[in-house]
């Protein structure tokens, strides 16, 4: 939580670094668009007024709704709606038998289909890199691999043109020549720290805002490295880097959805290393949503996230603050929120799970009691009586089946616990896993023609 009155002091720092300072945009024609609109450009940085900034705040949405393959897939972020959780996202390792390798092609077929089985995940993160894969082929062979082992919507890379291209592709052939009549697609557009936009942001953003498909702009600055090291400046250096991008995107298409996203975090002083489970991070991620929300927009920030190599104590420990601080501030939309080790580095099934389960109870924690006849309960205990048993009572039985949730936790008195193997959360995690992978059914939605579609242009 920012302390009274800083909200506004990184606001209005925010303003005076774009004023005075600027950022580099390095995207030609955005910069020629920043331009054609009154900011002050200097060979590739870019200066912006108030004026500018107060515009794109006029016309930028507090939500909207992203369509999904079917209707009840559709998902609302902003504007008083529940938040989306989204997978882990992009390592290239995998957690294997407790040692790291190289993600493949079925490590993305299982994180698809243990995220198309969960009940709190509503979108595939692109879990892993499928590194076996050739790079020139790996977009389209993995969005086969996504399209056909989920109907649940996926967040696309768009880092390089390739890979904004498959994704513009495979969206027509899921939905049509119209396909971006509404909000479809799941991006992640990341700002260069400090205060600087690349030419593959800069292209991607454009391309996308000119679709009317929301842009997910994200700033991901180093405390001591490529922020100040103070939190404040840090957040003043990554609100500056946002503002630039929401001006761009209005600019570009007045009314675009825009997603106002923060992961920073602190460096290492010992060897410049990002940390994700730094204590630091949890204010962080608390002041993003507060700044953002301050602005009018929904925000992206928190993370199942961790520093710890396996899932152990520390990594349960650092992903429930975690996500406990991004739910506590009011987020709308989490990326990360399953699976991730090593930082942003690492996937592993077993967190997955865990991770799922969390989410699962935090979401029940943070809901509010309901407070009625029925809850109260008061006839009931009435006919109980003073010492009497509750056991027997049909309000008991009535409410018992959400009681007696299946879980990953040990709930087991000692003795039991021994008697069933003595087994730790890992090893359950294990379990878990494999079961759900055994019971897996891909969804079966697509029509024979889209299928054809989808192998020729991906696998053909």
């Amino acid at each position: 939580m920012i302390a009274p009155g800083g909200v506004e002091a990184i606001h209005e720092g925010a303003l005076r670094l774009l004023a005075e300072v600027g950022c580099a945009v390095l995207e030609p024609e955005a910069l020629g668009l920043l331009a054609a609109h009154g900011a002050a450009v200097d060979g590739q940085r870019v200066r912006i007024g108030e004026q500018l900034v107060a515009e794109a705040l006029a016309t930028a949405p507090a939500g909207y709704t992203v369509a999904g393959r079917r209707p009840e897939r559709a998902l609302a972020v902003g504007a008083g709606a529940d938040p989306v959780f989204c997978t882990a996202s992009g390592p290239a390792f995998v957690l294997d038998g407790g040692q790291r390798r190289n993600g493949n092609l079925a490590d993305v077929r299982s994180a698809v289909a243990l995220t198309h089985q969960s009940a709190n995940l509503g979108v595939y993160g692109l879990a892993i890199a499928a590194l076996d894969v050739p790079e020139e082929r790996r977009p389209q062979v993995v969005a086969h691999a996504v399209a056909t082992g989920t109907d649940k919507p996926s967040r696309v890379d768009v880092t390089t043109p390739l890979e904004l291209q498959v994704a513009l592709d495979v969206a027509e052939i899921l939905y049509g020549g119209e396909w971006h009549d509404r909000p479809r697609l799941w991006t992640v557009i990341n700002t260069t720290s400090p205060l600087q936009l690349s030419v593959e942001a800069g292209r991607a953003l454009l391309c996308l805002a000119r679709l009317g498909q929301p842009v997910c702009l994200t700033a991901c600055a180093m405390a001591g490295t490529t922020a100040p090291l103070t939190l404040a400046g840090l957040l003043a250096v990554q609100h500056a880097e946002l503002l630039t991008g929401l001006v761009l995107t209005q600019l570009a298409r007045p009314g675009c959805p825009f997603l106002y996203g923060g992961t920073s975090s602190v460096s290492s002083m010992h060897s410049g290393a990002l940390l994700m489970g730094a204590p630091e991070f949890w204010p962080l991620v608390e002041a993003t949503v507060e700044l953002g929300h301050r602005l009018g927009l929904p925000v992206r920030a928190g993370g199942a996230l961790t520093d710890a190599h396996v899932t152990d104590a520390q990594a349960g420990a650092e992903s429930a603050l975690a996500l406990d601080a991004a739910l506590r501030a009011g987020v709308d939309f989490v990326l990360h929120a399953a699976g991730i080790l090593s930082s942003f580095n690492c996937f592993s099934t077993a967190k997955f799970v865990v991770d799922d389960e969390l989410l699962g109870a935090l979401r029940r924690a943070h809901r509010p009691l309901a407070v009625d006849d029925e809850t109260l309960a008061l006839d009931v205990v009435a006919a109980a009586g003073p010492g009497g048993s509750l056991l027997g009572q049909a309000h008991t039985r009535r409410h018992a089946h959400e009681a007696a949730r299946d879980s990953l936790m040990n709930r087991d008195p000692y003795e039991t616990w021994r008697a069933l193997g003595s087994r730790d959360l890992a090893a359950r995690a294990d379990a878990r896993v494999a079961e759900l992978l055994d019971g897996y059914v891909a969804p079966d939605d697509l029509d024979a023609l889209t299928k054809r579609q989808l192998e020729e242009y991906c696998l053909g």
